[in-house]
């Protein structure tokens, strides 16, 4: 079993990097996968997540909030209801869930590579949301082969 505890610890740390990554002014506008990973990770850290808290982490505005819950909630991905509030549903968690598995692999192979951890996460903010499955599996061997074989990211003597 996980320890919810330390996953928690996790999201908070991924709420405040999308905060931060979303305040330096890198401009795009938050997809369906940014707001499911933000709504996903508020749910692990407060139980909830509130219109505010999304608009605030994503900063963007309360009426944007409401435009995009309501896809959301076309598409299969929140249960809501106007002035009562929203929470994911299956298919909207497994999503997201699979957001920060993406973020988690890219965050640990640019760190192998020696990108600072600062960096390594704003960069993989942007990354994440293009990534195909494929892509992703070979990423996942990549990760795995520099775990078995360290020596690999060494430089070689005498260069």
């Amino acid at each position: 079993m996980r320890d919810l505890g330390g996953e928690a610890g996790r999201e908070a740390a991924i709420l405040q990097q999308i905060k931060r990554v979303r305040r330096a002014g890198r401009k795009h506008q938050p997809d369906v996968e940014d707001y499911l990973e933000v709504i996903y990770a508020l749910e692990r850290v407060k139980g909830y997540a509130t219109s505010s808290d999304v608009a605030s982490h994503l900063n963007v505005k309360l009426p944007a909030v409401t435009k995009m819950l309501k896809r959301l909630h076309e598409l299969g991905y929140i249960s809501y209801e106007r002035y009562r509030g929203f929470v994911l549903t299956e298919s909207g968690r497994r999503l997201a869930s699979e957001v920060l598995r993406r973020h988690d692999v890219l965050v640990e192979l640019l760190r192998v590579l020696g990108v600072p951890e600062e960096v390594a996460e704003a960069e993989a903010e942007y990354l994440e949301h293009g990534l195909s499955a494929l892509t992703l599996k070979r990423l996942v061997e990549v990760l795995e082969l520099f775990r078995r074989r360290p020596e690999l990211l060494r430089e070689p003597s005498g260069q």
